[in-house]
């Protein structure tokens, strides 16, 4: 087997939405009492859909999830320093694998992170292996975005496809109910739907109606900056 270098920490990653929320952070009555509109005016179907837009453009923005949902990140390598690996072990000390000079966590995008459904990592020949996450990774949920670290004294599970070797399915959200969603962020997805069926048939784009309804100014204090 040829040696293979790893790949810088900023590395490919696929992240897909497996599992979509039961239920939409706002009714269609909320929406219509927000806009001081009838049923007529506003019939369910329709409020519905400017309520699920809204939703999906604040999460995809933020990077939030508001109410459960559960995700599939794909990456090719676990965070490890850029140096050639033998069999999917290091030739080397403990120290080599674990140590504060390197990365030891891997960050989901999707948060507030709830739980990891599962591990699953492959090898050259897409064969699938479970990795027991309980004895192989500390699960952070209070930090946003989420993350897995390393525990001491355990290894990278080995992952050699050179494609999507490592897949983990996360649950994100606040809960299951609406009430879960933090208040600000219920009022930035009223928001939002009202700007876009405001501005229906206007061609108003998703950024233009965040910024002109305020919901981009809620979201600030929620939004996670990227180094």
């Amino acid at each position: 087997m040829a040696l293979r270098s790893q790949p810088r920490l900023t590395q490919y990653r696929g992240n897909v939405l497996t599992s979509a929320p039961a239920v939409e952070p706002v009714t269609a009555a909320e929406l219509r009492t927000f806009l001081r509109e009838t049923a007529t005016g506003l019939p369910d179907a329709e409020a519905n859909d400017f309520i699920a837009q809204a939703r999906q453009e604040i999460e995809d923005y933020s990077g939030l999830a508001l109410i459960t949902q559960t995700w599939l990140m794909s990456i090719d390598r676990w965070p490890t320093q850029n140096e050639p690996w033998w069999d999917g072990v290091r030739d080397g000390a403990m120290n080599d694998i674990h140590g504060a000079r390197y990365a030891s966590d891997v960050r989901l995008p999707r948060y507030p992170l709830q739980s990891i459904a599962s591990v699953t990592v492959y090898d050259e020949e897409s064969t699938s292996t479970a990795v027991t996450v309980a004895t192989t990774f500390d699960v952070d949920t209070s930090q946003h975005p989420g993350r897995i670290t390393l525990q001491s004294g355990a290894t990278w599970p080995v992952a050699l496809r050179a494609n999507n070797a490592i897949e983990i399915s996360y649950v994100a959200g606040y809960g299951d109910a609406a009430s879960d969603v933090p208040a600000p962020l219920i009022r930035a997805v009223k928001q939002l739907a009202a700007g876009f069926y405001s501005k229906r048939g206007d061609g108003c784009d998703a950024e233009q109606a965040m910024r002109e309804s305020g919901a981009m100014g809620v979201l600030g204090i929620y939004k996670v900056a990227r180094i």
